[in-house]
């Protein structure tokens, strides 16, 4: 019992304190994505970890590989763009990080964020989110390939483009992060 209360307390800080870092040589690159028929490019990824212990994968994939980094303006996305998250241990908190809350609350409607909140409590190891935005339509949220809700304009993925990559997506950190410098 004792190490079970010990696996949870270092999750929660890993999620609260834990860098994303960049996705070690052995660790398994995500997948490539297919999105209505359409390939996407896995452009970087990372892994939430702390102590050793691996959280989740969160990977940024783009549409297009043309698409220079430096068009990721988090004020005003001008491209599809799209996060995968999949959960790397069964041993998740028992609530959703007060960050995630914090991300994500703001920007879609009540009914939407329940649902997403009772997804949260029932990830699991091998579970994969997928927040997908496409310009002029909605950010969308995937759960194992299910729709969870979609929540119009650009506002939810600009909130975790922010969490997740940072307020200066063409800063010489973010470059080296996203590609491998």
């Amino acid at each position: 019992m004792t190490s079970s209360y010990f696996i949870r307390i270092m999750t929660l800080m890993s999620i609260f304190l834990g860098g994303l870092d960049i996705a070690s040589a052995n660790a398994s690159p995500p997948p490539d994505l297919k999105l209505d028929n359409h390939p996407w490019i896995h452009y970087s990824s990372g892994i939430r970890s702390y102590n050793f212990f691996d959280v989740y994968q969160c990977a940024l994939y783009i549409p297009d590989k043309d698409i220079p980094i430096s068009s990721l303006n988090l004020t005003k996305l001008e491209y599809p763009v799209a996060i995968r998250v999949e959960i790397l241990t069964s041993m998740l908190p028992d609530k959703m990080p007060d960050i995630w809350r914090k991300t994500i609350k703001p920007e879609i409607i009540d009914k939407a964020f329940r649902r997403f909140q009772k997804g949260f409590l029932n990830l699991n190891e091998r579970d994969v989110l997928l927040f997908v935005y496409l310009p002029g339509e909605a950010t969308s949220l995937f759960l194992n390939g299910r729709l969870l809700f979609k929540d119009p304009g650009p506002e939810l993925m600009e909130a975790l483009l922010e969490q997740w990559v940072g307020s200066h997506p063409v800063s010489e950190d973010l470059k080296r992060v996203l590609l491998g410098d």
